[in-house]
């Protein structure tokens, strides 16, 4: 039996996935929890070699790390089987890294929103600069959609244990009656954060750029250490995956929190990936 919460990790031996162990490992200290990493390959020849390498790599953690992290080599699919895992392992969260938005690194980031797209458990997606102990600001963007909302349960969680404080930021429509779905949103946000005490304050955007732009400069103008932003096929803006594909590979590098939404009924889900 793994201790709980567990995060897990998909790991291809790369500093970035090396930098998601070591957020995996520090949600594990803060919450008593355990990391778990997993690599997948296409064939059985390749688990020795693969073995190895974490083996290697686990005999430079320190014994403290060492005990709260399991290791795992599986031949499958990576975009398939990660999501299978997490749902097998009861994983509170997949902790990924990614490589931001450089040239052929796109690609990379559309293979991250792939991976979401096939899986139920909550992601955690880092390019490598912030710290799980720094957290103080989270940002999260919400539109007339129900399904922008389904992130406020992970958010609050994590605000709760790292007593941050939740930046609502809502999608303005020029369309008055999605406009009323929008503030009906932000209504049922505000609601479910004064519940569970978390402090938080409404945030209206310029609108002199795009809204995503907006959202990102916003982030950065108050140093956010997560922005929390729902998944789900037509996203807060038309374009599918466009607007979490921004938000994972924003220039500023804050991790995002996501899920994704058409795999949750209801906005309290069962997940539950920080004591508290």
């Amino acid at each position: 039996m793994f201790k709980h919460p567990l995060y897990l990790v998909p790991h291809d031996f790369s500093e970035i996935s090396n930098s998601a162990t070591r957020l995996a490992l520090d949600l594990a200290e803060a919450n008593d929890g355990c990391a778990y990493l997993l690599h997948i390959v296409s064939k059985d020849s390749e688990k020795a070699e693969a073995r190895r390498i974490f083996q290697n790599l686990v005999s430079k953690m320190s014994k403290e790390d060492q005990k709260r992290l399991t290791t795992k080599v599986i031949v499958g699919d990576l975009y398939e089987d990660m999501g299978k895992a997490g749902d097998l392992l009861k994983a509170s969260l997949i902790v990924m890294g990614t490589h931001g938005a450089k040239g052929m690194q796109k690609l990379f980031v559309s293979h991250a929103v792939k991976m979401i797209s096939n899986a139920s458990t909550p992601f955690l997606i880092t390019q490598g600069k912030k710290k799980v102990e720094k957290i103080n600001t989270i940002v999260m963007p919400f539109s007339f959609a129900k399904e922008s909302i389904q992130i406020i349960t992970f958010a609050s969680a994590m605000a709760k244990k790292f007593k941050a404080k939740i930046h609502l930021v809502g999608y303005h429509d020029s369309d008055q009656w999605l406009e009323h779905k929008t503030q009906s949103n932000q209504l049922i946000a505000r609601r479910h954060l004064t519940d569970q005490g978390v402090e938080h304050e409404i945030i209206n955007l310029t609108k002199k750029e795009s809204y995503e732009q907006e959202l990102i400069n916003y982030s950065k103008s108050v140093d956010a250490d997560i922005i929390a932003a729902a998944y789900f096929k037509e996203g807060i803006l038309p374009s599918p995956n466009s607007f979490i594909q921004m938000m994972i590979e924003n220039e500023n590098q804050i991790p995002v929190l996501t899920v994704n939404a058409a795999e949750l009924t209801v906005i309290n889900s069962n997940f539950s990936f920080m004591s508290v």
